[in-house]
Protein backbone atom coordinates (compact mmCIF):
# COMPACT_ATOMS: atom_id res chain seq x y z
CA UNK A 1 0.00 0.00 0.00
CA UNK A 2 1.28 3.46 -0.90
CA UNK A 3 1.89 6.00 1.81
CA UNK A 4 0.86 9.66 1.52
CA UNK A 5 4.28 10.56 2.90
CA UNK A 6 5.46 11.61 -0.54
CA UNK A 7 7.65 14.62 -1.13
CA UNK A 8 5.93 17.88 -1.90
CA UNK A 9 5.38 18.20 -5.65
CA UNK A 10 3.26 21.04 -6.99
CA UNK A 11 3.65 19.64 -10.52
CA UNK A 12 4.72 22.89 -12.06
CA UNK A 13 1.34 24.55 -11.66
CA UNK A 14 0.94 27.83 -9.83
CA UNK A 15 -2.49 28.11 -8.17
CA UNK A 16 -4.36 31.39 -8.06
CA UNK A 17 -5.74 30.62 -4.60
CA UNK A 18 -4.02 29.13 -1.56
CA UNK A 19 -6.69 27.92 0.85
CA UNK A 20 -5.48 27.32 4.39
CA UNK A 21 -6.67 25.53 7.47
CA UNK A 22 -6.25 27.65 10.62
CA UNK A 23 -5.75 25.58 13.77
CA UNK A 24 -2.32 23.92 13.89
CA UNK A 25 -1.63 25.12 10.35
CA UNK A 26 -1.26 28.86 10.99
CA UNK A 27 -2.41 29.36 14.58
CA UNK A 28 -0.71 27.11 17.15
CA UNK A 29 -3.86 25.57 18.58
CA UNK A 30 -2.08 22.96 20.69
CA UNK A 31 0.31 25.45 22.27
CA UNK A 32 -2.29 28.13 22.90
CA UNK A 33 -4.86 25.68 24.23
CA UNK A 34 -2.34 24.14 26.64
CA UNK A 35 -1.45 27.59 27.97
CA UNK A 36 -5.14 28.42 28.51
CA UNK A 37 -5.76 25.08 30.24
CA UNK A 38 -2.86 25.71 32.61
CA UNK A 39 -4.44 29.02 33.59
CA UNK A 40 -7.74 27.26 34.36
CA UNK A 41 -5.98 24.44 36.21
CA UNK A 42 -4.42 26.88 38.66
CA UNK A 43 -7.40 29.24 38.84
CA UNK A 44 -9.75 26.46 39.93
CA UNK A 45 -7.21 24.69 42.15
CA UNK A 46 -7.57 21.39 40.36
CA UNK A 47 -4.48 19.91 42.05
CA UNK A 48 -5.85 20.76 45.49
CA UNK A 49 -9.28 19.27 44.72
CA UNK A 50 -8.19 16.14 42.84
CA UNK A 51 -4.47 15.49 43.27
CA UNK A 52 -4.06 15.63 39.50
CA UNK A 53 -1.19 17.38 37.78
CA UNK A 54 -1.56 20.00 35.08
CA UNK A 55 -0.32 17.40 32.58
CA UNK A 56 -3.11 15.02 33.71
CA UNK A 57 -5.71 17.72 33.21
CA UNK A 58 -4.43 18.66 29.75
CA UNK A 59 -4.26 15.03 28.62
CA UNK A 60 -7.77 14.16 29.81
CA UNK A 61 -9.30 17.36 28.44
CA UNK A 62 -7.63 16.93 25.05
CA UNK A 63 -8.89 13.35 24.68
CA UNK A 64 -12.44 14.32 25.59
CA UNK A 65 -12.34 17.47 23.45
CA UNK A 66 -11.19 15.45 20.43
CA UNK A 67 -14.09 13.02 20.92
CA UNK A 68 -16.63 15.84 21.14
CA UNK A 69 -15.24 17.58 18.05
CA UNK A 70 -15.54 14.33 16.08
CA UNK A 71 -19.16 14.08 17.13
CA UNK A 72 -19.79 17.76 16.35
CA UNK A 73 -18.37 17.34 12.84
CA UNK A 74 -20.82 14.46 12.30
CA UNK A 75 -23.73 16.57 13.56
CA UNK A 76 -24.23 14.41 16.66
CA UNK A 77 -23.86 17.18 19.24
CA UNK A 78 -24.55 20.89 19.20
CA UNK A 79 -22.11 23.75 19.62
CA UNK A 80 -23.48 24.39 23.09
CA UNK A 81 -22.97 20.79 24.20
CA UNK A 82 -19.43 20.67 22.80
CA UNK A 83 -18.39 23.89 24.49
CA UNK A 84 -19.52 22.93 27.99
CA UNK A 85 -19.52 19.12 28.16
CA UNK A 86 -15.84 18.73 27.30
CA UNK A 87 -14.98 20.59 30.52
CA UNK A 88 -17.69 18.99 32.66
CA UNK A 89 -16.64 15.49 31.57
CA UNK A 90 -12.95 16.23 32.16
CA UNK A 91 -13.60 17.53 35.68
CA UNK A 92 -15.82 14.54 36.47
CA UNK A 93 -13.17 12.11 35.27
CA UNK A 94 -10.69 13.81 37.58
CA UNK A 95 -13.18 13.39 40.47
CA UNK A 96 -13.42 17.14 40.97
CA UNK A 97 -16.07 17.81 43.66
CA UNK A 98 -19.43 18.46 42.03
CA UNK A 99 -20.30 21.16 44.53
CA UNK A 100 -17.18 23.11 43.53
CA UNK A 101 -17.59 22.57 39.78
CA UNK A 102 -17.16 25.91 37.91
CA UNK A 103 -20.36 26.35 35.92
CA UNK A 104 -19.05 28.64 33.19
CA UNK A 105 -15.50 27.43 32.81
CA UNK A 106 -16.05 27.09 29.05
CA UNK A 107 -16.63 30.84 28.91
CA UNK A 108 -13.40 31.43 30.79
CA UNK A 109 -11.55 29.23 28.32
CA UNK A 110 -13.01 31.05 25.33
CA UNK A 111 -12.09 34.37 26.90
CA UNK A 112 -8.47 33.26 27.26
CA UNK A 113 -7.52 30.92 24.44
CA UNK A 114 -8.51 32.77 21.23
CA UNK A 115 -6.62 35.86 22.41
CA UNK A 116 -3.33 34.01 22.69
CA UNK A 117 -1.01 34.71 19.80
CA UNK A 118 1.37 31.80 19.36
CA UNK A 119 1.64 30.90 15.66
CA UNK A 120 3.04 27.87 13.90
CA UNK A 121 6.74 28.31 13.02
CA UNK A 122 7.17 30.62 10.07
CA UNK A 123 3.46 31.39 9.68
CA UNK A 124 3.77 35.19 9.67
CA UNK A 125 6.62 35.21 7.15
CA UNK A 126 4.79 32.63 5.04
CA UNK A 127 1.71 34.83 4.71
CA UNK A 128 3.75 37.97 4.08
CA UNK A 129 5.67 36.23 1.31
CA UNK A 130 2.59 34.79 -0.39
CA UNK A 131 0.29 37.79 -0.09
CA UNK A 132 1.55 39.54 -3.20
CA UNK A 133 1.44 36.50 -5.47
CA UNK A 134 -1.61 34.48 -4.38
CA UNK A 135 -5.14 35.05 -3.21
CA UNK A 136 -5.51 33.66 0.30
CA UNK A 137 -8.44 32.33 2.34
CA UNK A 138 -8.95 30.41 5.58
CA UNK A 139 -11.17 27.32 5.73
CA UNK A 140 -11.73 26.22 9.32
CA UNK A 141 -13.82 23.83 11.37
CA UNK A 142 -14.56 26.18 14.19
CA UNK A 143 -16.90 28.72 15.67
CA UNK A 144 -17.14 31.92 13.67
CA UNK A 145 -16.59 34.42 16.47
CA UNK A 146 -13.73 32.42 17.98
CA UNK A 147 -11.84 31.98 14.73
CA UNK A 148 -12.22 35.62 13.76
CA UNK A 149 -10.93 36.64 17.19
CA UNK A 150 -7.82 34.47 16.78
CA UNK A 151 -7.01 36.09 13.45
CA UNK A 152 -7.64 39.59 14.78
CA UNK A 153 -5.49 39.15 17.88
CA UNK A 154 -2.63 37.74 15.79
CA UNK A 155 -3.05 40.50 13.18
CA UNK A 156 -3.48 37.90 10.42
CA UNK A 157 -6.96 38.89 9.19
CA UNK A 158 -5.77 41.40 6.54
CA UNK A 159 -3.98 38.65 4.60
CA UNK A 160 -7.21 36.85 3.72
CA UNK A 161 -9.93 37.68 1.24
CA UNK A 162 -12.37 35.58 3.23
CA UNK A 163 -12.59 33.27 6.22
CA UNK A 164 -15.04 30.38 6.08
CA UNK A 165 -15.96 28.63 9.32
CA UNK A 166 -18.01 25.47 9.63
CA UNK A 167 -20.39 27.20 12.02
CA UNK A 168 -21.10 30.06 9.61
CA UNK A 169 -21.88 27.86 6.59
CA UNK A 170 -23.57 24.95 8.36
CA UNK A 171 -21.19 22.34 6.95
CA UNK A 172 -17.91 20.98 8.27
CA UNK A 173 -14.74 19.49 6.87
CA UNK A 174 -14.21 16.87 5.50
CA UNK A 175 -17.64 17.13 3.88
CA UNK A 176 -17.69 18.07 0.20
CA UNK A 177 -20.41 20.76 0.69
CA UNK A 178 -18.03 22.74 2.88
CA UNK A 179 -15.34 22.83 0.19
CA UNK A 180 -17.85 23.42 -2.61
CA UNK A 181 -19.06 26.54 -0.82
CA UNK A 182 -15.48 27.76 -0.47
CA UNK A 183 -14.90 27.35 -4.22
CA UNK A 184 -18.11 29.24 -4.93
CA UNK A 185 -17.03 32.04 -2.66
CA UNK A 186 -13.61 32.22 -4.31
CA UNK A 187 -15.19 32.08 -7.77
CA UNK A 188 -12.54 29.54 -8.68
CA UNK A 189 -12.30 26.09 -10.17
CA UNK A 190 -10.92 23.38 -7.90
CA UNK A 191 -7.80 22.93 -10.03
CA UNK A 192 -6.99 26.62 -9.70
CA UNK A 193 -6.57 26.25 -5.93
CA UNK A 194 -4.21 24.59 -3.50
CA UNK A 195 -5.55 23.53 -0.11
CA UNK A 196 -3.25 23.13 2.89
CA UNK A 197 -4.08 21.45 6.20
CA UNK A 198 -2.50 19.45 9.00
CA UNK A 199 -5.14 16.80 9.75
CA UNK A 200 -5.17 13.95 7.27
CA UNK A 201 -8.77 12.78 7.65
CA UNK A 202 -10.35 16.20 7.94
CA UNK A 203 -8.15 18.39 5.78
CA UNK A 204 -6.36 16.20 3.26
CA UNK A 205 -9.20 13.77 2.56
CA UNK A 206 -11.71 16.61 2.58
CA UNK A 207 -9.77 18.58 0.00
CA UNK A 208 -9.03 15.56 -2.19
CA UNK A 209 -12.62 14.29 -2.19
CA UNK A 210 -13.68 17.75 -3.38
CA UNK A 211 -11.24 17.62 -6.30
CA UNK A 212 -8.94 20.31 -4.91
CA UNK A 213 -5.17 19.85 -5.21
CA UNK A 214 -4.13 19.34 -1.60
CA UNK A 215 -0.87 19.15 0.36
CA UNK A 216 -0.40 17.82 3.87
CA UNK A 217 1.37 19.91 6.51
CA UNK A 218 3.16 17.55 8.89
CA UNK A 219 3.29 20.21 11.61
CA UNK A 220 7.05 20.19 12.14
CA UNK A 221 7.06 16.41 12.65
CA UNK A 222 9.45 14.01 11.01
CA UNK A 223 8.05 11.72 8.34
CA UNK A 224 8.60 8.76 10.67
CA UNK A 225 6.65 10.45 13.46
CA UNK A 226 3.78 11.35 11.13
CA UNK A 227 3.64 7.77 9.90
CA UNK A 228 3.56 6.39 13.44
CA UNK A 229 0.86 8.80 14.58
CA UNK A 230 -1.42 9.14 11.56
CA UNK A 231 -1.31 5.89 9.57
CA UNK A 232 -4.77 4.92 10.80
CA UNK A 233 -6.19 7.97 8.99
CA UNK A 234 -4.90 7.04 5.54
CA UNK A 235 -7.49 4.50 4.39
CA UNK A 236 -8.92 5.24 0.98
CA UNK A 237 -6.69 8.16 0.08
CA UNK A 238 -5.26 6.47 -3.04
CA UNK A 239 -8.60 6.83 -4.82
CA UNK A 240 -7.96 10.59 -4.86
CA UNK A 241 -4.19 10.52 -5.36
CA UNK A 242 -4.34 12.42 -8.68
CA UNK A 243 -4.97 15.63 -6.75
CA UNK A 244 -2.52 14.91 -3.94
CA UNK A 245 0.53 17.19 -3.90
CA UNK A 246 2.52 15.48 -1.17
CA UNK A 247 3.61 16.25 2.37
CA UNK A 248 5.87 18.93 3.83
CA UNK A 249 7.26 19.43 7.33
CA UNK A 250 7.37 23.23 7.60
CA UNK A 251 5.70 26.33 6.21
CA UNK A 252 9.04 27.72 4.93
CA UNK A 253 9.35 24.56 2.82
CA UNK A 254 5.95 25.17 1.22
CA UNK A 255 6.73 28.87 0.82
CA UNK A 256 9.90 28.04 -1.10
CA UNK A 257 8.02 25.59 -3.34
CA UNK A 258 5.26 28.06 -4.14
CA UNK A 259 7.56 30.97 -4.87
CA UNK A 260 10.51 29.33 -6.59
CA UNK A 261 9.73 25.79 -7.66
CA UNK A 262 6.81 26.39 -9.99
Amino acid sequence: MRSPLEALDLRGKKPSWVLLDLDNTLWDFDGNAEEALHVLFHRHRVAEHTGATAADFVQIYNRINHQYWARYEKGEVSKEVLRSARFTDAFLELNYPKEAMPGDIWKEYLDICPRLTRLMPGAQAFLEALAGSFRLAVLTNGFEETQQLKLACCHLAPYFEFVQSSEAVGHAKPGKPFFDLALQRAGAAANDCLYIGDTFRTDVMGGLQSGIPTAWYLRERSYAQAQAEDAAEWQGWEAFADEYRGAFASLPELQHALLTSI
